[in-house]
């Protein structure tokens, strides 16, 4: 039931507490930042597809992205070495040659944070969980993060929404609810923690939420990339 899945984002819980890069946190705010004017001006576009949303939302970072030691990049190949690489919503990646973060280094051409976008609904019947995993092939946002398809090298990365029909509760409790049940099928891939956590936006019209998503476990080390997920609200409804 969706009233299990978690409790009401107004309750106000907070995340996982993760320490973050400089360089993270910039992008972080730039982002949320920026999105919630993206989402602004986008109000009222209820039935826009995702890759027109994505392409304008890419210019419009980069428009306004001119002081920042990043830029941002539509459609970003995964891998350079096939033809059939997957490929990225927005890339973010450094002005300079090189950047470090943490124990791992990004060169010029691949990026050191990656933005999946999602709407929300998803159109379709059979693509109605896409936020979270996909149905005939991996194509949900979370899913393939987790399973390295999406930022195989980063420890940080986003998923953006943009809320079509209904509100933020009622995707928070929609998501939530399809984690548990992936939880109880496939408890080896699916955690507790892939579960979306209430943060306080700066931003009034965004809403923030945080999950620390596993990945794998290899020689008793366990491997998690953390992802924001960044809502705006394209309804005129208000929460």
């Amino acid at each position: 039931m969706l009233a299990d899945a978690s409790k009401n984002i107004n309750s106000g819980q907070l995340t996982h507490g993760v320490e973050l890069d400089s360089s993270i946190t910039s992008v972080v705010e730039f982002i949320e930042i920026h999105f919630g004017e993206f989402s602004e001006k986008a109000k009222g576009e209820i039935s826009s597809s995702e890759k027109s949303l994505n392409d304008r939302l890419c210019k419009y970072f980069n428009r306004n992205a001119g002081n920042y030691p990043f830029y941002f990049h539509h459609e970003n190949v995964e891998d350079h070495t096939t033809g059939l690489s997957a490929q990225i919503d927005i890339a973010a990646l450094s002005r300079s040659e090189q950047i470090t973060i943490g124990d791992r280094s990004y060169n010029e051409f691949n990026p050191f944070f990656s933005i999946e976008a999602k709407r929300l609904p998803t159109p379709g019947h059979k693509r109605e969980k896409e936020y979270v995993t996909g149905t005939d092939k991996p194509s949900g946002g979370i899913e393939r993060f987790k399973s390295g398809i999406h930022g195989k090298s980063l420890k940080f990365a986003a998923i953006i929404g943009y809320i079509q029909e209904e509100n933020a509760n009622h995707w928070y409790l929609k998501i939530n609810n399809w984690i548990s049940e992936l939880i109880s099928s496939t408890p080896n891939i699916w955690k507790e923690d892939d579960k979306l956590m209430k943060e306080a936006s700066k931003v009034n019209s965004v809403d923030r939420f945080v999950s620390k998503n596993f990945r794998s476990k290899v020689d008793e080390e366990e491997s998690f990339i953390s992802l924001f997920h960044f809502w705006g609200n394209l309804t005129n409804k208000k929460d």
